[in-house]
C-alpha cells in the first residue's frame, strides 16, 4: 500500500510541473519546414495526382494548383485551392507543366514552397483480348489521349486479319502463331503509332496419335473443326511393328512387338525384341519403361502387342501367347515382369488363345482374343481374376482390336477370324449382341477364298488361315456427351503393307490411312486422310 501511495505522489508532481503551454507544444519539436512531393515516376495526361505533404511542425496549410481540378468521390470540381493538410486528388486533363504552391504557418511564422510537374501526353495503347484463338472473334480496343472538342481517329492493321477504322474492332485470325497488330491514332493535333505482337492460339481440339509402318515413325493430327489440320511428324522413330498406342494424362505410350508377330521358322524371328516406351506429346521425354529380355527360341511370344494405361497409372499389355502383363507406367528401364493374367476359363490354351486388344472398362480389364481358337472378349478384375467371356454373339469371332463407346453403349471391334463373318469393322451392344457391319467390304478382302485380294493388309495370313492376320490394331472413339462423334481406325491396304511376318513389304501409303465412321451411322466409313499405313492409334481426349 505504501508503494502505491508513492507512485501517486510522483504522478502528481509531474502534472504540477507542466504548464498548459508546455503540453500544447508536444509534437512540435524540431525545425519548422514546408515541403511536399509529387508521385514518383513519369506521369502522362490525363493524370490523377496525389501529393504527399512532408511539412514539419506547421499549424495551417494552403494549397494552390492552377490548371488542375479537384477529384473526390462526389466527382470533379473546378476547385484549384485547398486548406487541408493534404489536398484531394488533383486531376490534370491536358499535358503540360503545372506548378503547385504550398503555404504553411506555425503561429506567426510563414513558409512557402512551389514545385512544378511535367505531364506528357498519354501515348496510345492497344488493349489486347485474352486467349486469342484461330477462327474466333477477338475484340481489340484502344486507349488514346482525347483533346477536348477534337475528334480522335483510328487506323488498325491486323496483317492477314484485315484492317479497321473503328476504336473497338472485332477480328478473326485464320492462322495460329505470332501476329503483329499496328495502330495509328490521330488525336486532332498529331498522329501517333503503336504496335504489339500477339499470340494466336490454335483451335482447342483433341489429337489423334498414330504409328506408320512405312516411315517407322509416330505422327499426330489435331481433330479441328474450324481450321484445317496437318499431320505432324513427332520425331519419334519406331521399330518394325509399332502395334500399340495409348494416351494417359500428358503422356503417349507406345508398345513395340518387334519382328516375331506370328509363328515362323525363319531364323532371327524367335528372340524377344519388343519393348514399351513413353513420350511427351511434343515427342520429347523418351523413356524406356521395360523391354522383353527373352532371347530363347520362343521369346517373341512375350513381346508387347497392344497396351492401355488404367486410371491408377498402371500400363497393361497383351502378348502373343504369354498372357497379359502389367507394371506401373512411371517406372524406367524396369525388369520385365511375369504375366498377370492367363486364361481362367474352360478351354484356354496359350498355344491357341492369343490376347490382342486391351481396355479398361468400368474398373475392369477387358481383353480381346484371337488365334487358332481364341474368340470374343474376356473380362477380368484388376487382380487378374476371370469374370466371363462376353456372352453375346461376339464370342463366335476372333477379335484383333476393339474400343468401347460408353456414351452410346456400343462396342466397336475388328474381326480378323470368323466362320460366318468377313474380316472387317463391326459394332455390337455391351453384351456382344446385335452385331452390325461398319466396314467389311467382302469383295475387297476375300480372305475366305484362300488368296487375299487387294483390301486390308494380309500380314500374318498364310494358307487360308486368318487366325494370325495382324489386321487392324489401332481403334479409338471421339464422342461428346450427346453421343455424337466418330470411330477412328487405322487402315493398312495390302498394296501398302504385305508379308507374312515383320518387317512388312510396304508401298507408298496412297491406299492407306486413317478412316473414320460417324457414330450415328448417318454416313459410311471414309478416309480422314491417306498417305500412311497405321498400326497403333490413340486419341488424347482432352482438347488442347
Amino acid at each position: 500500500m505504501k508503494k502505491n501511495k508513492l507512485i501517486y505522489i510522483l504522478i502528481g508532481l509531474v502534472f504540477l510541473g507542466c504548464s498548459k503551454d508546455d503540453i500544447s507544444t508536444i509534437g512540435q519539436q524540431g525545425a519548422y519546414v514546408a515541403n511536399f512531393d509529387f508521385p514518383l515516376g513519369e506521369l502522362s495526361a490525363p493524370a490523377k495526382v496525389v501529393l504527399t505533404n512532408r511539412s514539419k511542425n506547421a499549424d495551417k496549410f494552403h494549397w494552390e494548383f492552377v490548371g488542375g481540378k479537384t477529384l473526390t468521390k462526389a466527382g470533379i470540381s473546378d476547385l484549384t485551392e485547398s486548406e487541408k493538410m493534404t489536398p484531394d486528388t488533383i486531376l490534370y486533363q491536358l499535358p503540360g507543366d503545372y506548378t503547385v504552391k504550398l503555404t504553411t504557418w506555425q503561429g506567426d511564422k510563414k513558409e512557402e514552397i512551389s514545385k512544378t510537374i511535367s505531364l506528357k501526353k498519354m501515348q496510345p495503347r492497344i488493349v489486347v483480348p485474352q486467349n486469342i484463338a484461330v477462327f474466333q472473334d477477338a475484340v481489340f480496343d484502344a486507349v488514346a489521349f482525347n483533346y477536348p472538342g477534337k475528334e480522335v481517329t483510328y487506323s488498325w492493321d491486323f496483317g492477314a486479319g484485315g484492317t479497321s477504322v473503328i476504336k473497338r474492332p472485332t477480328v478473326k485470325f485464320e492462322t495460329e502463331g505470332l501476329h503483329t497488330v499496328k495502330l495509328t491514332v490521330n488525336d486532332g493535333v498529331e498522329s501517333l503509332s503503336v504496335e504489339v505482337v500477339v499470340e494466336v492460339k490454335g483451335e482447342l481440339a483433341k489429337t489423334i496419335f498414330f504409328t506408320d509402318v512405312i516411315t517407322k515413325k509416330i505422327y499426330k493430327y489435331k481433330l479441328t473443326t474450324l481450321s484445317p489440320a496437318q499431320v505432324v511428324d513427332m520425331g519419334i522413330t519406331t521399330g518394325v511393328s509399332p502395334l500399340g498406342l495409348s494416351v494417359a494424362g500428358t503422356k503417349l505410350y507406345y508398345s513395340e512387338a518387334g519382328n516375331g508377330l506370328r509363328f515362323t521358322a525363319t531364323t532371327g524371328h524367335y528372340q524377344g525384341d519388343g519393348y514399351l516406351k513413353s513420350f511427351n506429346f511434343d515427342g520429347s521425354g523418351e523413356k524406356l519403361i521395360t523391354k522383353n529380355p527373352d532371347q530363347s527360341t520362343v521369346g517373341y511370344n512375350a513381346d508387347p502387342w497392344m497396351n492401355m494405361v488404367d486410371k491408377d497409372g498402371n500400363i497393361w499389355w497383351t502378348t502373343r501367347t504369354n498372357g497379359i502383363f502389367v507394371i506401373n507406367s512411371s517406372v524406367s528401364e524396369a525388369v520385365y515382369p511375369a504375366f498377370k493374367i492367363r486364361g481362367g476359363y474352360t478351354g484356354y490354351a496359350t498355344t491357341s488363345h492369343f490376347y490382342s486388344g486391351i481396355k479398361e472398362v468400368n474398373d475392369e480389364v477387358w481383353a480381346s482374343l484371337t488365334g487358332t481358337a481364341g474368340l470374343g472378349i474376356a473380362r477380368y478384375t484388376k487382380a487378374g481374376v476371370f469374370i466371363e467371356l462376353l456372352p453375346g454373339a461376339i464370342k463366335d469371332h476372333g477379335i484383333r482390336q476393339f474400343v468401347v463407346d460408353k456414351v452410346n453403349n456400343h462396342i466397336y471391334f475388328a474381326i480378323n477370324k470368323s466362320a460366318t463373318l468377313e474380316p472387317g469393322i463391326y459394332r455390337s451392344d455391351m453384351t456382344g449382341n446385335g452385331i452390325v457391319p461398319i466396314y467389311n467390304d467382302p469383295a475387297a478382302m476375300g480372305f475366305s477364298t484362300g488368296t487375299p485380294v487387294r483390301g486390308f493388309s494380309d500380314q500374318g495370313f498364310t494358307s487360308n488361315l486368318t487366325n494370325e492376320t495382324i489386321y487392324v490394331t489401332g481403334m479409338d472413339i471421339d464422342v461428346d456427351e450427346a453421343g455424337k462423334g466418330y470411330l477412328y481406325f487405322g487402315y493398312r491396304n495390302r498394296a501398302d503393307a504385305t508379308g507374312t511376318n515383320a518387317p512388312q513389304t510396304v508401298g507408298s501409303g496412297s491406299q492407306s490411312g486413317i478412316m473414320r465412321y460417324k457414330l450415328d451411322g448417318s454416313a459410311p466409313a471414309s478416309f480422314l486422310f491417306k498417305g500412311y499405313a497405321p498400326y497403333g492409334l490413340a486419341i488424347d481426349q482432352v482438347k488442347r
